[in-house]
């Protein structure tokens, strides 16, 4: 459901009000060219568009995050974006027979365990400024990252897993093997110790490649170290091919995996 209609201001400003449901609920968003209409918007609480006109190179669409150049651009996907985002409302990545992968919200932090496999990075989801700034900066920015896993019957949170910018400093040895001019993504996850050998894993990461390699990236790769027989076993199982091996700091064998939609 929307709701739009035109306001025209002085100096030919343009002020849009739209309306969608989401989960039941309605939001009002305004869109406009205006800084003081953006401001006052917001300011009520409201999701907020700038519009911006390339003949005006002074013009301000503070504190609007979101810019179109047309009205055409806004579309119902576009709007719900906006909102979520303005309303921290976590998008559902996809839903497999037992999982809901999702972005993590705040409230999440109390739920992540905190355990030595957790990844490099792990200590983020284990606090709740820590994790409100992940959110607001990869999903924000990038609109990817890592996920949340919860079992829809249960509604637990069993792990979380998902898509992340590879990073190859000290690995230039695995250069060569990949292709892309941007920056590589790779696949990461982590199953609750308490909730292993249970399939999620593979039920998770499976529906992440397919979502990731047609939305975001057509090449996934992963790095596993070769005395890691359950990841392994894991990431061969998904269709991933060894491209290439190298050795880390710690002298062991590192194995560069790649998944390719075509």
């Amino acid at each position: 459901m929307e709701k739009n209609f035109q306001n025209q201001k002085p100096f030919n400003s343009m002020t849009l009000e739209r309306e969608i449901i989401i989960e039941g609920t309605k939001y009002k968003i305004t869109v406009s060219d205006d800084s003081k209409a953006l401001c006052s918007a917001y300011a009520e609480g409201r999701a907020v568009i700038g519009l911006w006109d390339r003949s005006d190179p002074g013009q301000s669409l503070s504190p609007a995050v979101y810019i179109v150049e047309s009205i055409k651009d806004i579309d119902t996907e576009f709007l719900e974006k906006v909102v979520r985002r303005r309303h921290g409302l976590p998008f559902q990545i996809v839903k497999t027979d037992r999982l809901i992968v999702r972005e993590f919200i705040s409230d999440d932090s109390h739920k992540v365990p905190r355990e030595p496999d957790g990844g490099e990075n792990g200590a983020v989801f284990y606090h709740q400024d820590s994790l409100n700034d992940y959110i607001r900066c990869q999903y924000g920015f990038f609109e990817y990252g890592i996920w949340a896993l919860m079992d829809h019957k249960t509604g637990m949170l069993v792990g979380k897993a998902g898509i992340i910018p590879m990073d190859l400093s000290g690995m230039e040895e695995f250069l060569p093997f990949i292709k892309e001019k941007d920056t590589p993504l790779e696949l990461g996850y982590h199953i609750f110790s308490s909730y292993r050998k249970n399939g999620y894993a593979k039920e998770g990461c499976k529906a992440i490649v397919s979502y990731a390699s047609e939305r975001i990236a057509p090449k996934i790769y992963a790095r596993i170290l070769q005395d890691n027989l359950p990841s392994m076993k894991l990431i061969e199982a998904l269709g991933f091919t060894l491209i290439a091996q190298t050795c880390n700091e710690s002298g062991h064998v590192l194995c560069l995996y790649e998944w390719s939609l075509s």
